[in-house]
């Protein structure tokens, strides 16, 4: 019997997690999530590492250029995550055109073979939905994460004895600059991917698994995962199996959410559509993401690291919290995992202590006035989960911030 990817591989007493604060807000975020898990108290031992823009900042002062040392990956941050049951990370940044820069997380899905990326888009209590009818949102969707155009096998300038390789560059050979990105399938890396939704699927009772592709176009790539999609669904008879193109799928995503319980697509694909999934439930800032393999996983939020924002707290934590509630479920500690969302959307219900975009996006016109830090609403979170959080709020906040402090990384 094959494990549950989507679990632990041990379960144990006691976990060892890797937590990463990132980039900017990213800061932010996590400390706010410090402040709720010390509260929340899961049986979990935190290690801290650091990664992303900061460290390829730190690394260029450090090494000189050509230096495999100057990375966004430290290799002290690569030997705690492989030591550890799991890694919770917040957003980091990545800037385009700098030379020698490499995407961290895009290292690490490679390096840990992470290649189910799980993005669940689920309405949470007191969100709003731009939809009418308020209709039950409710989606897990399975991105191939390893492969397609995120697989980094690319040219620009292409090399002129890459135009012989297919009839179809011929045309391209008098054009004065060309760049091409190769979208790159396996019939293994299809299998995995498509199985491990199924699997989800029967594992949660859910009746329907939808794939997303552009088969009738992109024929080589996509036309194999469409095929090993309908060979796969054979074995899960109990299981209604459909395959859309990716551009209707766009359309009924807005149009009948409900209709939708399991989606999985590649990586672009994924990319795409569950970012359009999660402004169904009140935007990234409420929307998770898991980077899951055989051996290990690393969770991390969907929203970006808003520089502009940079440690000024005004980041909604829920993103970051619904994570590690998602990160809880992968170590099976549902009862935190069920304490945490509760408390989640028991504050959202309540109304109180919101940040600035949950206001602005219930159109209150008083959204700037209203709003709180991010770290004032993790507090009234934790408050719903230790009714003593008050009289030592001051002792976890403090070494909250302590565990996440940047300012030893400028």
């Amino acid at each position: 019997m094959e494990r549950n990817v989507m679990q632990v591989k041990e379960k144990k007493d006691r976990y060892t997690v890797t937590y990463i604060p990132g980039d900017d807000s990213g800061f932010d975020v996590m400390e706010a999530a410090m402040i709720v898990m010390q509260a929340l108290n899961p049986p979990i031992d935190w290690v801290r590492a650091d990664m992303g823009w900061c460290m390829w900042e730190k690394s260029c002062k450090e090494y000189p250029e050509g230096d495999p040392r100057r990375n966004t990956v430290p290799p002290e941050t690569i030997e705690k995550v492989k030591n550890s049951d799991a890694t919770l990370m917040a957003a980091i940044t990545s800037k385009s055109g700098v030379k020698g820069f490499k995407s961290a997380i895009l290292q690490l899905r490679q390096m840990f073979d992470l290649y189910i990326n799980f993005r669940p888009a689920k309405l949470y209590p007191g969100v709003s939905t731009p939809l009418k009818g308020d209709p039950d949102i409710n989606i897990a969707l399975f991105r191939e994460n390893t492969e397609d155009l995120y697989s980094a096998v690319e040219w620009r300038p292409l090399p002129k004895e890459m135009f012989d390789l297919h009839p179809g560059m011929e045309r391209f050979k008098d054009k004065s600059e060309v760049a091409v990105s190769w979208r790159v399938y396996s019939k293994e890396g299809c299998d995995r991917i498509i199985r491990a939704a199924f699997e989800y699927a029967k594992a949660n009772g859910l009746k329907s698994v939808v794939n997303c592709n552009k088969a009738n176009v992109i024929r080589a790539t996509d036309g194999m995962m469409k095929e090993r999609f309908l060979e796969i669904a054979k074995e899960y008879p109990e299981i209604e199996a459909r395959e859309e193109n990716a551009d209707a799928t766009a359309m009924w995503l807005i149009k009948n959410p409900q209709d939708y319980q399991v989606i999985v697509t590649s990586n672009v694909f994924g990319d795409i559509l569950s970012d359009e999934a999660s402004q169904l439930i009140g935007g990234l800032g409420f929307s998770p993401s898991g980077n899951i393999g055989e051996n290990t996983a690393i969770f991390e939020p969907s929203h970006g690291s808003v520089p502009k924002y940079a440690h000024q707290y005004k980041i909604n934590p829920c993103g970051m919290l619904i994570t590690a509630a998602m990160m809880l479920k992968y170590l099976c500690l549902d009862e935190y995992a069920e304490k945490l969302e509760k408390a989640i959307g028991d504050t959202l219900v309540e109304g109180k202590y919101l940040t600035y975009d949950i206001w602005r996006d219930r159109g209150d016109k008083d959204w700037e006035t209203k709003a709180v830090s991010t770290l004032d609403m993790a507090k009234a979170i934790a408050s719903k989960i230790d009714p003593d959080f008050d009289k030592k709020a001051d002792e976890i906040c403090a070494k909250a911030k302590e565990m996440c402090a940047w300012e030893h990384l400028v």
